[in-house]
């Protein structure tokens, strides 16, 4: 019997990468687990790897970018799995570009997926929660991008930067109703999102060369800090953030 035992935790984009460092995480803790994925035959996957271990686990094909997909997996979810007491808002993508370069439609994007997504899921679970009665724990997973431009990201770092205003606004809105909000501002790890770009050995390279630490994180070590504000030991820990970046911003890594 673990923690989070009888508790039900909703991870987006928990099929893969970090999400599903985290949900491997919460499940290892005895949560149950809801995973919202676009990725449907990855999502699956982890379902089937989650119940081979003995965890109550289901996925749901979620863009969530579409507030009725959302709703819906949300409602399904909770008739099938039971109230949501945690929420992992973790999907994300990323379109690389500078403010002159930004096209609309990269903007439109980066924005309906990593910002307008995190709204409608804070929403929707922070509805229900309250409806409940559940007194539980969000966490959303953010970036040094929230505090400073990076070189290239500009959409992403201004999606990011609105997360973090969304977790400040849950933490002081739902905390009436014993409910925490926080982020976990990371560096990054190699997944999907950045594969391609990080794959260029120049890239990583440079990359490595400026991290003070000389390396990214990896999802697990980003899944442990997340999983720790989900826990009964951050019971006192609300509208903070955790910068998971081995003090890359102390160092000013970015356009010293």
């Amino acid at each position: 019997m673990g923690e989070h035992t009888g508790r039900v935790a909703i991870v987006t984009g928990g099929a893969k990468g970090i999400g599903g460092a985290i949900v491997d995480r919460l499940a290892a803790a005895g949560a149950t687990i809801a995973i919202f994925d676009v990725d449907e035959a990855a999502a699956r996957a982890r379902v089937d790897a989650l119940r081979a271990g003995g965890t109550t686990a289901q996925a749901w094909k979620v863009d969530v970018s579409s507030r009725a997909d959302i709703e819906r997996a949300v409602a399904d979810s909770e008739a099938e799995l039971g109230p949501a007491h945690l929420l992992v808002n973790n999907a994300g993508m990323i379109v690389f570009g500078s403010l002159l370069e930004c096209e609309d439609a990269d903007w439109n994007r980066m924005l309906a997926v990593d910002l307008y997504g995190v709204f409608v899921c804070t929403q929707v679970v922070g509805r229900r929660m309250v409806a409940n009665g559940i007194k539980g724990a969000m966490v959303h997973i953010g970036s040094t991008g929230s505090f400073h431009p990076a070189p290239q990201q500009f959409a992403y770092c201004v999606a990011k930067a609105g997360v973090k205003m969304i977790a400040d606004f849950a933490a002081a809105e739902l905390i009436g109703h014993g409910i925490r909000s926080n982020m976990v501002a990371t560096m990054g790890a190699v997944t999907d999102i950045n594969r391609d770009i990080l794959a260029d050995p120049s890239v990583m390279q440079a990359l490595e060369q400026a991290l003070p630490s000389g390396r990214l994180a990896t999802p697990d070590e980003i899944a442990a800090a997340a999983v720790w504000l989900c826990s009964d030991d951050a019971a006192y820990v609300s509208g903070s953030t955790i910068l998971h970046d081995a003090a890359a911003l102390s160092h000013a890594i970015w356009w010293r």
